[in-house]
């Protein structure tokens, strides 16, 4: 599970939206920062796609792993910068103290959820 978990970091970091949805199971389960629940691969697809555009550097910063028979933390740091125009703007730079909980079965992410407090980029993307 613990490879798989990396994998998938590994294949946000590279932007590869296709490998990411690629890692995703069909019930694949997201959960966002505000505790809000998405499914549908589809819909990932397109959420990856804006993420990116909206944050072209964005990157999930690994320090540690902490992992059971059942699932993998990940402890660290997201960051990006928001560009709607596709400008890297540091004043519009954030970082954040990021966990995340994976859950992988067979190969492949069947849960990934986002504990951090996402405040930053929503006030950026509020001006």
């Amino acid at each position: 599970m613990k490879k798989t978990i990396l994998a998938f970091i590994d294949r946000i970091n590279a932007h590869d939206v296709d490998g990411i949805v690629g890692l995703m199971a069909d019930d694949y389960q997201f959960i966002n920062s505000s505790g809000d629940r998405f499914r549908g691969l589809d819909f990932m697809r397109q959420t990856w796609r804006t993420q990116f555009t909206l944050h072209p550097d964005f990157h999930i910063r690994v320090e540690r792993l902490v992992a059971d028979d059942e699932s993998v933390g990940v402890f660290g740091w997201a960051e990006g910068t928001y560009s709607p125009d596709g400008s890297l703007d540091e004043d519009n730079h954030w970082e954040v103290p990021s966990a995340f909980l994976g859950i992988a079965r067979d190969g492949k992410m069947v849960h990934w959820q986002v504990y951090s407090d996402a405040s930053i980029v929503f006030d950026l993307i509020k001006v």
